[in-house]
């Protein structure tokens, strides 16, 4: 996945020294078949390629937030997941044997499940499959929570147990939405062809001078694509080199496994 956001990211900015020539060409062409003087200045085309790379700077910001916006919301699902289940786990040991062991062993085969959630990538058949088996598993602790709350000694735990339950699920659903919130797809086509049109105005605007300054040109145009290549990381969580942190979900995964592996062997019968 890095290997492909590397190749766009070189591709695009290939495509924009492209287009830088065939503006430097096309003003050339032009000239000649109007007999222009070459020592001619065109003093206007600085103030068009200025106001382009203008433009295009503002709407790199634009797209960006809109991309880093959607990055943080996801980061905070993990959080807000991560200390729900830590909650919910905290909770049930509150509750009344034989229900505080069956809920604690069916945690964690939750939080095994939603591992897995992130590990499978951006395979959203997988993805798919792990939530089916993650709400399999959220009904089971729904009807055993249910059950244990039923009980005279632990009804005046009912009303946060069943919040931080919903909490958990709710967690979980977000978290998957959130893989469907995206920058729109038009808006990053609107922002690649207008810096492939910004570089080939900056060519025409550069033949005047009858130099290309390829060296910094192409510098330019690589810094563009990065930051192009940089959205769509942002953009795309499973893909490329930029991740959403899972050090939370991990830590309270393993924290829920420790505590199931305390649990008295016997215990499991139950």
């Amino acid at each position: 996945m890095i290997g492909a956001t590397l190749l766009g990211w070189i591709l695009l900015a290939l495509i924009q020294i492209i287009a830088a020539e065939a503006g430097y060409r096309l003003h050339n062409f032009a000239r000649a078949r109007r007999k222009e003087n070459p020592d001619d200045e065109d003093e206007g085309s600085g103030y068009v390629l200025s106001a382009a790379l203008g433009l295009l700077g503002l709407l790199i910001a634009f797209v960006f937030s809109m991309a880093a916006a959607h990055h943080e919301s996801r980061r905070d699902l993990v959080l807000r997941e991560a200390d729900a289940i830590s909650s919910a786990v905290q909770h049930y040991q509150l509750l009344p044997e034989p229900h505080r062991t069956k809920l604690i062993y069916t945690m964690a085969d939750y939080v095994k499940v939603r591992r897995e959630f992130f590990d499978v990538g951006a395979d959203f058949d997988k993805i798919d499959e792990t939530m089916i088996r993650a709400e399999a598993l959220q009904e089971v602790i729904w009807n055993e929570a249910g059950v244990a709350l039923a009980l005279p000694e632990a009804q005046r735990l009912t009303v946060p147990v069943l919040n931080i339950t919903s909490q958990m699920f709710d967690s979980a659903a977000l978290r998957y939405q959130a893989l469907n919130v995206k920058v729109p797809e038009r808006a990053l086509q609107v922002l690649i062809l207008y810096a492939i049109v910004t570089a080939a105005i900056m060519g025409h605007g550069l033949a005047p001078g009858g130099r290309r300054h390829f060296t910094s040109t192409a510098g330019l145009f690589l810094l563009i694509a990065l930051a192009i290549s940089l959205v769509i990381d942002l953009d795309s969580p499973r893909v490329g080199s930029v991740h959403v942190s899972q050090a939370p979900m991990e830590r309270v995964i393993d924290q829920v496994l420790a505590t199931a592996a305390k649990l008295p062997p016997a215990a499991t019968a139950n």
